[in-house]
């Protein structure tokens, strides 16, 4: 997302890329980037793909305020999830920390259901 203001006027949705921030004072995390989803932008997600491992570690997962994580949601973001880990490479895909906090552990089992194939 190359135009910051053009997305708080259209979404309402404040974004910076904090690689450039001092670890202390990130809010969101290294890499952040926003989650879009049906043409909104619904979260945010700091991950890392740990190619030699084999692994897409998603470090932390945020929802904007106001977005409700329904079973069609967790399946669209655990799908995109399994989409760009496979682009990267990287077939194994873990979520440690978000907000809602009960999102990893929801989004986990699900994809540990797209794994086995039900």
């Amino acid at each position: 997302m190359w135009d910051r203001a053009r997305a708080a006027e259209l979404f309402g949705f404040e974004y910076r890329l904090e690689c450039y921030t001092p670890a202390p004072k990130r809010r969101w995390g290294y890499f952040v980037l926003p989650i879009l989803r049906r043409g909104a932008l619904v979260g945010r997600l700091d991950a890392k793909a740990h190619r030699r491992d084999g692994v897409f570690e998603v470090r932390a997962l945020y929802l904007e305020p106001g977005v409700r994580p329904t079973e069609r949601f967790l399946a669209d973001v655990a799908g995109a999830l399994r989409e760009c880990a496979a682009w990267h490479g990287t077939p194994r895909v873990t979520v440690r920390q978000s907000d809602p906090p009960e999102l990893a552990g929801r989004l986990t089992e699900l994809l540990g259901r797209v794994l086995r194939g039900g």
